[in-house]
């Protein structure tokens, strides 16, 4: 980590209904999570791969005048293959100016119509002001961090369902 940035780590879980696969495309299916994540909304970048390494995206939040743009780039995906005992794998790197660091997204069978989705994020905040008013806020960040991506996995329930 560089001077003056600060990471914020944390992993949301969750376990919810339906077929591995459905669960792996619905939440990988970056510009859908608009609808899940409050006052933000998530782009592909034109010209990258839809579904494999190298797709491109920015989710860009707003609150009030404040504006915080987070671009990202997927690095490595894995398909998820029950049969074979393979879990869903995605790793992505934030390659923003403010926000840096890691996601890695997991989606594995727990049997017959039960999923499970471990996010982990690791933000390396890189604007020192920033970086140091995550400081201050000791444990605070990353628990926010947690509970806000459990909620957002909650509000994004409905559509992980498998059709029938």
């Amino acid at each position: 980590m560089s001077t003056g940035s600060r990471s914020v780590d944390f992993t949301a879980t969750a376990v919810v209904p339906g077929r591995v696969r459905h669960v792996f495309d619905v939440l990988t299916d970056w510009p859908r999570q608009t609808a899940w994540v409050p006052a933000t909304v998530v782009a592909r970048a034109e010209g990258t791969p839809v579904g494999a390494v190298g797709e491109r995206f920015v989710a860009t939040s707003r609150l009030g005048p404040f504006t915080l743009v987070d671009a990202m780039e997927v690095v490595s995906r894995v398909a998820p293959d029950v049969a074979r005992g393979v879990d869903g794998r995605v790793g992505i790197v934030k390659t923003g100016d403010v926000l840096g660091g890691t996601v890695d997204l997991v989606v594995r069978s727990l049997g017959p119509g039960r999923v499970g989705v471990e996010w982990t994020e690791r933000i390396v905040v890189r604007r020192p002001l920033l970086a140091r008013l995550a400081g201050w806020g000791g444990p605070l960040p990353a628990l926010a961090g947690r509970l806000a991506f459990e909620a957002v996995l909650r509000r994004a329930g409905d559509d992980l369902r498998s059709p029938s």
